[in-house]
């Protein structure tokens, strides 16, 4: 939990909302970079233009800062698919292909700038694989509830999707997309240059024929 008190003062902002914003900014670029154990507090400090004494003040320490850096970033980019998984629930007329498309769409486009959230993503792999914390430090709470949202906007969508196949094809589109995310650059030196609207719509479609398959069976 993030500690506040509005009697702190970092060296150049008069509110700890700015230092906290400005550590976790910090947090990424470094621990993206460096990992966990070759980022000192001194360095997340020096980065943020805080105070010395920020992290443990603001975060409870490094331990802490590392994982609300999880948390800010995962809750960021499952926040960019809000407005369209409200749009299922609420009743809008939305197909199955459209949803997709605004899915794989907005996860894809990352790949084309120069994004923070694309190392990010890699870290979070990275720590599910081998954790450098004995605490659980991905966030699994956001995890979860965001699968549990594409699971149930595929069964509006799909009629005769039951929820143990939705979520099974809720894995099965996160796995398409994740691979993209992490070897987007070797697959363009493998074969050629992958285009993000090829990539996008192949996906779509190749997504909406097993996830109504799956409603047959």
């Amino acid at each position: 939990m993030v500690l506040k008190n509005t009697h702190f003062q970092s060296k150049n902002c008069d509110c700890p909302h700015g230092a906290t914003d400005r550590l976790l900014d910090a947090a990424e670029k470094l621990f993206c970079e460096r990992g966990f154990n070759g980022t000192s507090v001194r360095d997340l400090t020096k980065a943020a233009d805080c105070n010395v004494a920020a992290v443990n003040y603001h975060f409870g320490g490094k331990e802490n800062l590392y994982e609300q850096m999880f948390r800010r970033h995962l809750g960021e980019v499952f926040g960019e698919h809000r407005d369209n998984i409200e749009k299922v629930k609420n009743g809008s007329e939305t197909s199955l292909e459209s949803f997709l498309e605004s899915l794989v769409r907005t996860t894809l486009q990352k790949l084309t700038t120069a994004n923070t959230q694309i190392p990010l993503m890699k870290l979070v792999v990275r720590e599910s694989l081998n954790p450098q914390l004995k605490q659980e430090l991905v966030a699994l709470d956001i995890v979860k509830e965001f699968l549990e949202k594409i699971s149930e906007c595929l069964q509006k969508l799909v009629p005769g999707l039951d929820e143990k196949k939705a979520i099974l094809c809720t894995f099965s589109i996160e796995g398409i997309l994740m691979y993209p995310m992490l070897f987007y650059d070797l697959y363009n030196k493998l074969f050629w240059e992958v285009n993000i609207d090829e990539l996008t719509g192949h996906i779509v479609k190749f997504a909406a024929a097993g996830i109504r398959q799956a409603a047959q069976e």
